[in-house]
C-alpha cells in the first residue's frame, strides 16, 4: 500500500457517513418535489428509481469534482486523487467513477484487491488518499 491510501476501516466510515448525508439530502429534496412538483404527489416507483439514481450519481459527482471530496471523506481527512499523481482527477476519470458505483455489489470488491480498492477505483484508475 501507498503510505497515503487509506485503510479499509477509514474507507467504512467514508461509506456510512456519506450513506447518512446522502439519505438525508434525499429526504429533503423528495420532501420538496412532493409538495410542489405534480408528478410526485402521486407514488410512482418508476419516478423514485429515477430520482434515487440521479440524486446518488450527483452527489457522488459534485462533491468528488468540487472538493476531491464527500462528506464522509471530508470527516475523515481523506481525498480522491488520480491513482498514479496522486493530483486531483479528471472529470472524466470522476465521471467514470461514479457510473462505476452502480456496478451491483460493487462495494464488496474492496475485500479482493490490494491497497484497499474498489471497482471504482480499478475502473476509473483513482484512489482514495489522506489529506496530509
Amino acid at each position: 500500500m501507498e503510505k497515503n491510501q487509506t485503510k479499509m476501516l477509514t474507507r467504512f466510515y467514508n461509506f456510512i457517513i456519506d450513506s447518512i448525508f446522502y439519505s438525508i439530502l434525499a429526504v429533503i429534496i423528495v420532501s420538496i418535489l412532493v409538495r410542489y412538483h405534480p408528478s410526485f404527489q402521486v407514488y410512482s416507483p418508476r419516478n423514485n428509481r429515477i430520482l434515487a439514481f440521479v440524486l446518488y450519481f450527483l452527489y457522488y459527482f459534485l462533491f468528488e469534482i468540487t472538493l476531491s471530496s464527500t462528506p464522509g471523506k471530508l470527516i475523515t481527512k481523506t481525498k480522491v486523487a488520480d491513482n498514479l499523481t496522486f493530483s486531483r482527477p479528471s472529470i472524466m476519470k470522476v465521471f467514470i467513477r461514479t457510473l462505476c458505483r452502480f456496478i451491483p455489489f460493487e462495494a464488496l470488491t474492496i475485500f479482493f484487491y490490494e491497497n484497499n480498492l474498489t471497482w471504482h477505483d480499478k475502473i476509473s484508475k483513482t484512489t482514495v488518499i489522506s489529506k496530509t
